[in-house]
């Protein structure tokens, strides 16, 4: 019985911690509703505020997709880094969706998503990032400015290199579905290469070692694309050992976060 018990409650200390390790400060998180007139859809947004906020004059951001999914993890990943590299100038903002979120963030039309990226771009340029500036005091150059996404999220992001590379100045790519459209982000990034590769900022671009299906070769494209041509850019490559499409998304992220901090 006396052994039995001690199982228990080991595994209720396991458990416990397993909860400590995903919490964050939610009481730092505030939420509103933008109201989009460009595309007329509601987008619910989430800003996880650092520690002694507002502590400093202006702040870097972390745009995150798929708030829905991914923001919780992003956010609490971000103040661990934030503690580690003693750091409290980064805001981490989730967008939910406002639309479904292949028309969104596929600039072509793909199964049911209507391919509306170049819309969705102007909500954030346009919209939501003159409200952070405003009532957040996130700072106003692309070099402050972080896209994280995976899957087609990821594809967004990339996206916004290739078409749109004065809004971000830092990429965080995981996964990205780069072979929609016939690969079309990267038929862009060969027609904008000229304009674009003279810039400066940082790339991380990941993948799971056992994506399904084409996943993988045009992800290991653009990372030839980016070491041969974008010199002015700190780039890292990982491969999560193992895993696939959905398995390495959190462990690529946590890689994500920390070659952020480690390029600051």
């Amino acid at each position: 019985m006396d052994k039995y018990y001690i199982a228990c409650f080991s595994l209720l200390l396991l458990f416990l911690t397993a909860c400590r390790e995903n919490e964050f400060d939610k009481e730092s998180v505030k939420e509103f509703t933008l109201s989009s007139a460009i595309n007329g859809s509601n987008y619910h947004i989430k800003v996880a505020l650092p520690k002694n906020y507002p502590s400093a004059s202006e702040y870097k951001t972390i745009y995150v997709l798929d708030s829905k999914w991914d923001f919780d993890f992003v956010a609490r990943e971000v103040q661990k880094q934030s503690e580690n590299f003693h750091r409290d100038d980064v805001l981490v903002v989730g967008i939910g969706w406002g639309n479904d979120r292949l028309d969104d963030y596929l600039p072509v039309p793909f199964k049911n998503g209507k391919g509306l990226a170049d819309d969705f771009v102007k909500v954030i340029n346009n919209e939501l990032i003159p409200k952070l500036e405003k009532d957040f005091h996130a700072a106003d150059s692309r070099e402050d400015r972080v896209i994280l996404g995976h899957s087609a999220g990821g594809l967004f992001g990339v996206y916004c290199f290739t078409n749109y590379p004065d809004i971000f100045g830092n990429y965080l790519c995981l996964s990205p579905s780069l072979w929609i459209g016939d690969q079309i982000v990267l038929s862009n990034e060969k027609k904008n290469r000229i304009a674009n590769q003279t810039r400066n900022g940082r790339f991380f671009l990941a993948a799971g070692e056992v994506e399904e299906g084409g996943i993988r070769p045009p992800i290991e494209a653009l990372r030839q694309i980016l070491d041969r041509y974008y010199k002015g850019f700190s780039q890292e490559y990982k491969i999560a050992k193992g895993l696939d499409h959905l398995g390495s998304k959190k462990p690529n992220i946590r890689e994500a976060i920390s070659f952020y901090f480690q390029q600051h």
